[in-house]
C-alpha cells in the first residue's frame, strides 16, 4: 500500500468510528442530548460520505523524490591524487556539475594538443595542405633551393612504403621532379660585354672557353626560414626537456624536415636529431641521386625571381589532427602551432607569438580566452596553462557539433581500445567504461592531464578536464583513471 492510500484508510475508518460512537451514545442518553444527536447524525454522515467521495476522486501525486548526489571523495582522497583540478560539464543542461579548482589555469601537458586542433581547424580549415617546393636559381640552373613550409610529414620512406604519417608526400617525388629538370637544364646565356657608346671601340679580348657544361645539380640551398632558423638546426622551447630528443618523443621545431626527424620513419617514438634542416638535405640529396651527388649543401633563402621546378602537397590537415590527437604527435603540434599563428597574420617564427595566435584562432567559437597563456603547441612546456573549465567548454562544442570540430571527436583515443589510451581502463571495474570514454591524454614530469567526453553507466553525456598535477609517476596516472572511473560511474547524479 502506497502513503496516499495508507492515510485514506485512516481517516476513513475514523470517520467511521465517530458515527458508531454516536449511535451508541444516543442509545444511552435520554431526551433532549438523544434528539439533539439524533438531528445530527445524518448531516455528520453525509459529510463524511462527501469528504470520502472528494477524497477518492482527487488523483494519485507521485512523489518525485531527489537522488542522492554520488560523490568523488573516496578518489579525491587517495594519496595518489596530489593535487586535483577537474571540470565536467553536463552539455545537456549546460551545467557545471563537479568543480574542483575548475577555473584556475594550470598546466596542461598534451591536453594542450585539443587547443592546438581546434586553433587549426578554426583558421586553416580540414582540408588546407601544406606545400613543400624546390626552385632553380634564375642565374646559375644548377644551384636549387628547398624550400620548407613547415610539412614536417614529407618523407623519406620508398615508394609503397608507408611513414607514421599515412600516405605522407615523398622526397622521392620531389627527387623525381628534379631530375626531369635536370635532363632539360640549359646552361646559362653568356652575357655580352658592354661597351660604353662615348668611348672609342676598343677591340674585345677573347674569353677563354667556358668548362663544358654537366647536367647536374652542384648547390643545394636549404631554406627553413619560416621557422627554426637558416643554420641547419631548428629551435628548441627553453622550458621542454631535452631528453625529448634522445628519447624520440620530439624533434627540434623546423620548417624543413623529414619524417619528423625521425631515425626510423615508421615508429612514433624514434631518435631525432640536433640538426633536423641538415638531415632534410641529406636525405633529399641521396633521393635525387647521381644528379646530385656532388652537390654541396648549404643554407639560406630562396631569392623571389626563382623559378619553381617541383612541388608535393601534404595530407589535409585533419589527417594530421588524426596523429597528433590519437598518438600524441608533438611534432606535428609544434607546426600546427606556427602555421595557425602565420594564418592570423603574426609573426610564426617563434614561441612567443603563439598566445596572441591562439586567441584570434578561437575567438569565434565564444570561449572566453582571456586568461590562457600557450608557450607551445604540445603542452611540452609546464608554462602553457589553461583551465579544466576552458578544456570542458571546448569540449562542449565538440559533441555539439561545432562546425569541422567533428575531426576532433573523431580523431581521439578510445579508453581501452585505440591510441594512448588503448592500454588503459582495462582492468578490474575500470573495464567497464572501456569504450564509453574518448579521451586526449597529457604527461610531463609534472602532471597527468585527462580530457574528453564519455557516455556514463546512466547512459548521460558527460564532458571533463581532470588534472593530477605534481611530480608524477605511474601510480599517479593509475590514480586519475580511478577518478575519471569514478565520474563514469555517478553520471548525472555526480557533485562535490
Amino acid at each position: 500500500m502506497n502513503p496516499l492510500e495508507h492515510w485514506k484508510s485512516i481517516l476513513a475508518g475514523a470517520l467511521g468510528g465517530g458515527v458508531v460512537l454516536a449511535l451508541v451514545i444516543g442509545g444511552l442518553s435520554s431526551g433532549t442530548e438523544s434528539t439533539q444527536i439524533a438531528d445530527q447524525e445524518p448531516q455528520q454522515t453525509e459529510q463524511t460520505e462527501e469528504i470520502t467521495e472528494e477524497q477518492e476522486e482527487q488523483p494519485e501525486v507521485a512523489i518525485e523524490e531527489e537522488p542522492p548526489v554520488c560523490s568523488l571523495e573516496d578518489y579525491e582522497n587517495d594519496p595518489r591524487i596530489l593535487q586535483l583540478q577537474a571540470a565536467v560539464i553536463n552539455p545537456e543542461t549546460n551545467e557545471l556539475i563537479y568543480d574542483v579548482g575548475a577555473d584556475i589555469p594550470s598546466r596542461t601537458a598534451s591536453v594542450m594538443k585539443l587547443l592546438t586542433a581546434a586553433a587549426a581547424l578554426e583558421t586553416l580549415g580540414p582540408n588546407y595542405r601544406v606545400e613543400t617546393r624546390v626552385y632553380a636559381d634564375s642565374e646559375d640552373p644548377t644551384k636549387i633551393y628547398l624550400v620548407g613550409a613547415g610539412d614536417v610529414t614529407l618523407s623519406r620512406t620508398s615508394p609503397g612504403q608507408q611513414s607514421i604519417y599515412r600516405d605522407a608526400p615523398k622526397l622521392s617525388s620531389l627527387a623525381f621532379q628534379v631530375n626531369s629538370y635536370v635532363s632539360t637544364m640549359e646552361p646559362p646565356a653568356a652575357a655580352e660585354p658592354e661597351q660604353d657608346p662615348n668611348q672609342p671601340v676598343v677591340p674585345i679580348t677573347p674569353e677563354p672557353e667556358p668548362e663544358p657544361f654537366t647536367q647536374e645539380i652542384t648547390e643545394i640551398v636549404l631554406d627553413s626560414s619560416l621557422w627554426g632558423g637558416v643554420d641547419g638546426s631548428g629551435q628548441w622551447e627553453k622550458n621542454w626537456n631535452l631528453e625529448g630528443i634522445t628519447d624520440g618523443w620530439m624533434s627540434q621545431a623546423s620548417a624543413l624536415q623529414v619524417d619528423g626527424d625521425r631515425n626510423r620513419p615508421a615508429q612514433l617514438t624514434s631518435v631525432r636529431s640536433e640538426a633536423p634542416v641538415e638531415r632534410a638535405g641529406e636525405w633529399f640529396r641521396e633521393s635525387i641521386g647521381d644528379n646530385a651527388q656532388n652537390a654541396v649543401l648549404s643554407y639560406g633563402t630562396a631569392p623571389a625571381d626563382a623559378v619553381e621546378i617541383a612541388s608535393v602537397l601534404s595530407e589535409p590537415i585533419k589527417e594530421w589532427i588524426r596523429i597528433m590527437l590519437l598518438r600524441s604527435d608533438n611534432t606535428v603540434a609544434e607546426a600546427l602551432a606556427r602555421l595557425v599563428a602565420y594564418d592570423v597574420g603574426l609573426d610564426g617564427s617563434d614561441f612567443e607569438s603563439l598566445t596572441s595566435a591562439y586567441k584570434l584562432a578561437l575567438r569565434g567559437t565564444g570561449l572566453n580566452t582571456q586568461e590562457i597563456v600557450i608557450e607551445d603547441g604540445s603542452g611540452l612546456s609546464a608554462y602553457s596553462t589553461v583551465s579544466p573549465e576552458f578544456i570542458a567548454q571546448l569540449m562542449e562544442l565538440v559533441v555539439e557539433g561545432y562546425p569541422n570540430f567533428e575531426n576532433i571527436l573523431n580523431s581521439l583515443p578510445v579508453a581501452g581500445e585505440s591510441g594512448s589510451l588503448e592500454n588503459r581502463f582495462n582492468t578490474g571495474e575500470l573495464e567497464n567504461a572501456a569504450g564509453k570514454i574518448l579521451a586526449k591524454t597529457g604527461w610531463i614530469r609534472t602532471g597527468y592531464t585527462l580530457a574528453g567526453t564519455m557516455t556514463a553507466s546512466d547512459g548521460t553525456e558527460l564532458v571533463f578536464a581532470v588534472y593530477n598535477l605534481g611530480d608524477v609517476s605511474i601510480p599517479n596516472r593509475d590514480a586519475l583513471d580511478e577518478l575519471v572511473y569514478g565520474i563514469y560511474d555517478c553520471g548525472a547524479n555526480l557533485g562535490n
